[in-house]
């Protein structure tokens, strides 16, 4: 009877514990990153009634034992993801797949699921404890990196940029070196039909019909004609003047008259030269460039014709004659620009005070065809003052800054931790968990990497406990902690008899 009684009460004791564990998982049905705990069971050992023989003559025989009871052999935590539930906090974060956050308390570093940060007056990450989140400063960085907090100084930090590269994009007409020349549009008179003329301007045909009017403003339409400058063009007529006046934009032209129009002789009386043509070649434009304090200066672009398929520019800082920047774009037949045999320098400057602007120039989205010069500064990288404003966490860990000024810039990115038993890892209590001997050696790196998870913002991973399986276990769980009492009852019933025996 008494081995019976020590039997059972190993099984109370088993099921108590297992009873314990089960309670606690209930009661963490809620907790953030919770990870649930499984009670495991194993039998003691057996005592031998008889052991096995062998079959010779006769056959064999199994071993005779008696189990001696049970004992909880572990309890392991079960560390598959929970649920991610979305909140409305830029800071709370869940990890998607393996990996855990590492947070400290300045001395030793912790490790958890729980993703429950938020800013402190010092703007650093930390946990509900106080516990500051650690990354990587800089971006790239991997493992066997040094870790430091995550700090995002809103409104506290101002940043500038100095320029560094910039960007042109846009056309230079191709018909301003003949400009610079000096060459006029020579005119020759084309046949004269009943009712309209027609005049070709450089092998470009303009028709202007002007039948059935004597008097008054006639228009025409200008056919495959663009570039010709602004001026005047006369022709003469019989008894009618007629003078053709160029519109500067070359989107229409007008033909206005005095006199009869009835004669069909018509011839020219001058040819018409451009005035000015040779600064009407040069194009020019203004833009503005950083320096690392923020200061703005404008600086005018100057692009001369000097060959059919080729410019010459130079670059003046806020109207001063010395140039800080000079080149030559040499274009193709098909008014593509060609690098290699093209010179773009440096824009160079040294501002007072700040550091030196050497400044790359880019011209690759740039054509020369015949049209009105348009060309323009698409991109420059420089930035003014300007005070961090937001920010936001990607899925990598990248905790990516935003200033008043557009500015974007990286103030950290968040590590993750990786075991290779997280099982082996020991509760801290606060959702921590601590190192130990048989979890393996933390191995630092950048969520998404060597089998760390993705980091999801707004996020927070809920407990993994089920409470319809936990109640579950826990109705098999008292059930079977009833019916070892009732071995503990029967056991000691019997036993009574035994002592009744003498009576």
């Amino acid at each position: 009877m008494i081995r019976s009684l020590s039997t059972a009460v190993s099984g109370l004791r088993g099921h108590q514990i297992k009873l314990d564990v089960i309670g606690n998982n209930i009661a963490n049905v809620n907790t953030v990153a919770f990870k649930k705990s499984q009670a495991r069971f194993e039998d003691l050992l057996s005592q031998t009634m008889q052991g096995a023989t062998a079959p010779l003559t006769r056959g064999g025989m199994n071993p005779s034992q008696v189990g001696m009871g049970m004992r909880v052999s572990g309890i392991l935590n079960n560390h598959f993801q929970g649920p991610i539930q979305n909140t409305d906090r830029e800071t709370d974060l869940a990890i998607e797949g393996e990996g855990y956050f590492v947070v400290s308390d300045g001395r030793e570093n912790f490790y958890t699921r729980d993703g429950s940060f938020g800013r402190d007056a010092s703007g650093y990450l930390v946990n509900v404890n106080g516990l500051r989140l650690m990354g990587i400063l800089g971006a790239g960085e991997s493992e066997g990196s040094e870790l430091a907090p995550i700090h995002i100084p809103l409104g506290e930090r101002a940043v500038a940029r100095a320029t560094s590269q910039v960007s042109f994009a846009g056309n230079l007409d191709a018909r301003a070196w003949r400009l610079a020349q000096g060459e006029g549009w020579g005119l020759d008179l084309g046949s004269v039909e009943e009712g309209q003329f027609s005049l070709t301007l450089d092998g470009h045909s303009v028709t202007l019909d002007y039948n059935g009017v004597d008097a008054g403003l006639i228009h025409g339409a200008l056919v495959e004609l663009y570039g010709c400058p602004e001026g005047l063009i006369t022709v003469k007529g019989g008894d009618g003047l007629f003078n053709i006046t160029l519109d500067p934009q070359l989107e229409a032209s007008q033909l206005e008259f005095t006199g009869a129009a009835e004669s069909p002789g018509l011839s020219i009386t001058q040819e018409y030269q451009p005035a000015g043509a040779s600064a009407g070649s040069l194009y020019s434009y203004e833009h503005y460039l950083f320096d690392s304090l923020g200061r703005h200066y404008f600086v005018e672009f100057i692009f001369t014709p000097t060959g059919q398929n080729s410019w010459g520019y130079e670059a003046y800082l806020d109207g001063e004659s010395t140039s800080i920047g000079s080149g030559e774009l040499i274009f193709d037949a098909e008014g593509n620009l060609d690098r290699e045999a093209s010179t773009i320098n440096n824009l160079v400057y040294g501002p007072e005070g700040a550091d030196s602007l050497d400044v790359i120039s880019s011209f690759l989205g740039c054509t020369q065809l015949a049209g009105p010069s348009n060309l323009l500064v698409r991109e420059q990288d420089g930035f003014t003052t300007g005070e961090l404003v937001s920010f936001e966490i990607g899925r990598t860990g990248a905790v990516t800054g935003t200033y008043s000024n557009g500015m974007v810039e990286n103030l950290g990115q968040i590590a993750l931790s990786f075991f290779t038993n997280p099982e082996g890892l020991i509760k801290e209590g606060g959702n921590l968990y601590q190192v130990t001997s048989n979890s393996g050696e933390p191995r630092m790196g950048l969520p998404g990497t060597e089998g760390r998870g993705l980091i999801r913002s707004s996020s927070l991973e809920m407990s993994n406990a089920d409470i319809a399986v936990e109640f579950t276990e826990l109705i098999t769980t008292s059930r079977a902690f009833q019916a070892n009492t009732r071995v503990v009852t029967a056991s000691d019933e019997i036993l009574m008899e035994v002592i009744n025996m003498k009576r």
